[in-house]
C-alpha cells in the first residue's frame, strides 16, 4: 500500500499524491464507519445494549488482546491475512485505486492486522448496540489507517518506497508498538471493568 500511494508513483507531484492520500483516507474512514454502523445495528437487533455484561465482555476482550501483545500469545486476529489486489493499481487510475484500497483497508478485517486493538473496536461497536455510536467508534480506526500511508511521503524513488514498506512491516513486531497497543488495551479493560 505504501508503495502504491507515494509521491514516486505520482511522478513526484505533491498535489496529485496528497489528493490520493485524501481519497484513500476518506474511503478508509467511510468503510470503517460503515462496519461500525452495521455492527451497532446488529447489536441493537439482537437485544443490546447489555449492561453491565457488555462492559465485562469488552473488558475481557481488551485484556485478552493486551496479554497477546505483552506476552506474544498466539491469539488469532479477526483478519483475512491477505493484501488488497495488486492488479488494481495497474488496471485503474490513481484516484480509483486509492479509493478501492481505502475501501479494502477500512473495514480492517479484509486484510492484515498486526495488533488486537481493532478486535476491541469491533466488539465495542457491537456492544454499543447503536448504529451511530458504532460508526463513531470504528471510523477513527479507518481514519488513522488511511493517514498511515503518509509514511511514504519521504520516498523519492521505488527503492526507498520498498524500504519504507519493509520498515513499516517490521514496526509491528518491535516492542514499542506492541507495548503502546497493550497499554491502550489495558486502559480499555480497566475502564470497562470500572464502569460495571
Amino acid at each position: 500500500m505504501v508503495e502504491t500511494i507515494t509521491p514516486v508513483v505520482h511522478g513526484g507531484r505533491r498535489s496529485r499524491y496528497l489528493r490520493s492520500v485524501a481519497i484513500h483516507t476518506l474511503a478508509t474512514t467511510v468503510a470503517a464507519g460503515a462496519v461500525g454502523l452495521l455492527l451497532g445495528a446488529l447489536g441493537a437487533l439482537v437485544g443490546g445494549p447489555w449492561s453491565p455484561e457488555g462492559s465485562i465482555v469488552l473488558g475481557v476482550i481488551a485484556a485478552v488482546y493486551a496479554a497477546r501483545e505483552l506476552f506474544h500469545l498466539p491469539i488469532p486476529l479477526p483478519d483475512r491475512k491477505a493484501q488488497v489486489p495488486a492488479w488494481w493499481r495497474s488496471f485503474y487510475g490513481s484516484d480509483v485505486t486509492a479509493a478501492l484500497y481505502g475501501l479494502g483497508l477500512g473495514p480492517g478485517f479484509l486484510t492484515y492486522l498486526t495488533f488486537g486493538t481493532y478486535a476491541v473496536v469491533l466488539a465495542g461497536s457491537f456492544i454499543a448496540a447503536d448504529p451511530l455510536t458504532g460508526a463513531l467508534i470504528s471510523a477513527p480506526f479507518g481514519f488513522a489507517r488511511g493517514l498511515s500511508i503518509l509514511v511514504g511521503l519521504r520516498a523519492r524513488n521505488e527503492e526507498m518506497s520498498a524500504v519504507i514498506a519493509d520498515q513499516l512491516t517490521m514496526a509491528g513486531v518491535r516492542p514499542p508498538p506492541r507495548l503502546i497497543n497493550a497499554v491502550a488495551l489495558l486502559t480499555i479493560a480497566v475502564v470497562a471493568f470500572v464502569v460495571v
